[in-house]
């Protein structure tokens, strides 16, 4: 009996040595908690990091595949199209010419997207124009000392369109040529339409209440003594003017890359000599009141842009 119990007891001590034992903690529960998710079409964007629920660290993750609406493999993300990336540190305060900013950036051919795999986090890009459309599943893989696992259909993303500009407050005002003596004229209006994907141009167009265009080649749009202007934001090349528009190739985005001591405003003078202003808002009818827009519009998006800024109850003189 006493031999058989010992058999036993040296059978159960062994017994732990037979049993795999596991490294580390892999989690079935990963997941997005920002899921589903919406991606703004050809603006830079970047997904929050992939919760590993407990998961032992460190974790890395593989994207195995991204799929379409038709539950098709998404050829369009896995395209290559031409685009800036950075490759160093760019400075906004410093680095105000093409040759600096192209010393800071490369043009590469690579999908309109980043996959992260210490975060699980993506980035897509402005050339996420080309991609359709639509909602897209994918899966990932992630993998840590306790080994690998697959999750299918882990989340989904919606590509979709918003408005690529942000159009913010302004006013006007008229002052008495030589003084501070001055009054209101309302905000203008201002609206902004993109006529194409291509390009990084912004065509400026100052009117009066009637839809007619000053002429900033003209001397009839100047700067307004120390305020920031369009050109204070066009940082790498000096502005286009015609009888009617001024041109700015702003390069990258967003538009302003940087804030004045003004915010992003832009501000002009219309000088009093190329101004008529409507009775009874200013105090008498001489022609001794310059017209003086603010105005502020942000671009998030490359692209081609026409931005019309109208001046409320004021009229150009015409020749």
């Amino acid at each position: 009996m006493k031999k058989s119990l010992y058999i036993l007891f040296t059978a159960i001590a062994f017994l732990p040595s037979c049993k795999k034992v596991e490294h580390g903690y892999l989690s079935k529960q990963i997941r997005y908690v920002d899921n589903p998710m919406q991606i703004k079409r050809g603006q830079i964007q970047q997904t929050a990091a992939v919760s590993n629920d407990g998961s032992s660290a460190p974790v890395v993750y593989k994207l195995l595949d991204i799929r379409d609406s038709t539950h098709h493999h998404a050829d369009s993300l896995f395209a290559n199209y031409d685009r800036y990336e950075w490759i160093g540190e760019f400075n906004a305060d410093t680095d105000t010419t093409v040759e600096l900013l192209n010393k800071k950036r490369r043009k590469v051919n690579s999908p309109p997207f980043d996959f992260n795999v210490h975060t699980g986090s993506f980035t897509f890009y402005g050339t996420t124009t080309k991609v359709p459309l639509g909602t897209y599943e994918f899966d990932i893989q992630a993998s840590n000392e306790n080994g690998s696992m697959n999750y299918s259909n882990i989340a989904t993303f919606t590509m979709v369109d918003d408005v690529p500009y942000f159009i913010g407050g302004g006013g006007c005002a008229w002052f008495i040529d030589g003084t501070t003596t001055s009054g209101d004229l309302g905000a203008p209006d201002v609206s902004i339409v993109k006529t194409s994907d291509e390009g990084t141009d912004i065509i400026l167009k100052i009117v009066d209440q009637n839809g007619h265009p000053f002429n900033p080649a003209n001397g009839e749009i100047i700067r307004r003594g120390d305020r920031s202007d369009f050109q204070t934001y066009a940082q790498f090349h000096p502005l286009i003017k015609t009888d009617s528009t001024m041109t700015c190739n702003f390069e990258t985005t967003p538009f302003p890359l940087r804030q004045s001591a003004y915010g992003y405003l832009i501000y002009y003078r219309i000088p009093s000599q190329f101004v008529n202003i409507d009775p009874a808002f200013t105090p008498t009818t001489q022609k001794i009141y310059s017209v003086n827009p603010r105005f502020q519009f942000n671009i998030y998006q490359e692209g081609t842009y026409e931005v019309l800024v109208k001046v409320k109850h004021v009229s150009r003189v015409m020749n």
